[in-house]
């Protein structure tokens, strides 16, 4: 049996894109956004959160301060009986102000 999945792009889709965002109590999610994704899981699709963060590369925010994001949108998801199955994020750019990012990836 294939497995399903829908791919979610975090910020403007899942949440309002507000650029840099990773406090925790300022995330919300986007109208609709709970209703649409509990109907998907009961069709049976996995539900995957993707995103460029390109934030960390450009030093204005540390890749740990994911992590509240990251259970802001579950415990926000969790309201509407939601799990994602995912949440994965590239924290690279080409031209990072940090060293350890500055690569053209495949994330």
């Amino acid at each position: 049996m294939a497995v399903r999945a829908i791919f979610i792009d975090k910020d403007g889709t899942l949440i309002p894109d507000v650029p840099y965002n990773i406090d925790p109590a300022l995330i919300t999610l986007s109208p609709g956004a709970g209703h649409v994704l509990y109907t998907l899981q009961q069709q049976g699709f996995r539900l995957v959160v993707v995103s460029n963060q390109a934030g960390v590369a450009h030093g204005l925010f540390p890749e740990a301060a994911l992590v509240g994001v990251r259970q802001r949108i579950e415990t926000l998801l969790a309201e509407f009986n939601v799990r994602l199955d995912g949440f994965y994020y590239c924290p690279h750019h080409p031209d990072a102000d940090i060293p350890a990012y500055r690569r053209a990836c495949d994330c």
